[in-house]
């Protein structure tokens, strides 16, 4: 019999991470992987190291011991742009619209085929998908409200056609219609099969959409399993969720 095919590596991962800010050790040992189309839930309390986690994936900062892993290739270092390039779409919690430039023009400069070519999402598709963005089209970034320049920043994200999106911070601060329209819209990603690492404090919303759940605390995973081992355990949500 013939063996049986070896497993796809993961799109992105992080063995052992360790990153320091300064003198700051922030994250002390942080492994992670996001394989494909998998959503992975990123939760902790403020200051835990999340973004961190997320920034030394991305090449933002660059980790003093650990490697990043892309398609199972040693990415340690490798500048933010091409790991863009190989299909991975970030959010930032700060959104990264450009003020001055008007939706439409958000929107256009991020537009591109996926790396196998794909062009899944289209303008259209997002305008169809964002309404609002659609009636806002020649408005500047900086006349949007924070829900607005959400649906943008996610906009612009999927017209790269990814095979990962990551977010941070998906729904916070938003009103609570915008955080159900953000969650749709995240459904839809998942259902497409687009990877996505999701950073956000809705317990109820992460759990219901996430086939993992990673909880950080002071810079190191204090639980990895799925959603029901996490609702399973409300004494550990409650230490480091605070719910």
């Amino acid at each position: 019999m013939p063996a049986p095919a070896a497993a796809a590596p993961p799109i992105l991962a992080g063995r052992d991470l360790h990153t320091y800010y300064g003198p700051s050790h922030i994250l002390r040992g942080v492994s992670i992987e996001i394989r494909t189309g998998e959503t992975i839930g990123l939760m902790g309390r403020n200051g835990m190291g999340k973004t961190t986690l997320i920034r030394s994936l991305m090449g933002l900062v660059a980790p003093r011991r650990g490697q990043v892993l892309l398609d199972g290739r040693d990415a340690t270092g490798t500048p933010a742009f091409r790991i863009a390039q190989a299909g991975v779409a970030y959010v930032p919690e700060g959104r990264g619209i450009f003020s001055s430039l008007s939706v439409a023009e958000n929107l256009a400069i991020a537009e591109r085929p996926g790396r196998d070519g794909s062009r899944a999402w289209t303008r259209e598709r997002v305008l169809d998908l964002f309404p609002r963005l659609a009636q806002r089209i020649a408005n500047r970034g900086d006349q949007l409200s924070g829900g607005e320049q959400q649906m943008l920043a996610i906009g612009r994200a999927l017209l790269a056609n990814p095979r990962l999106l990551i977010l941070d911070e998906a729904t916070e601060g938003l009103a609570p219609l915008v955080r159900d329209e953000i969650w749709r819209t995240i459904a839809l990603v998942r259902e497409s099969g687009i990877a996505a690492l999701i950073v956000d404090k809705t317990v109820e919303a992460v759990t219901a959409i996430a086939d993992r759940v990673v909880i950080i605390v002071k810079g190191e995973v204090a639980f990895e399993g799925p959603p029901a081992a996490l609702k399973a355990d409300p004494g550990l949500m409650h230490r480091h969720l605070g719910v």
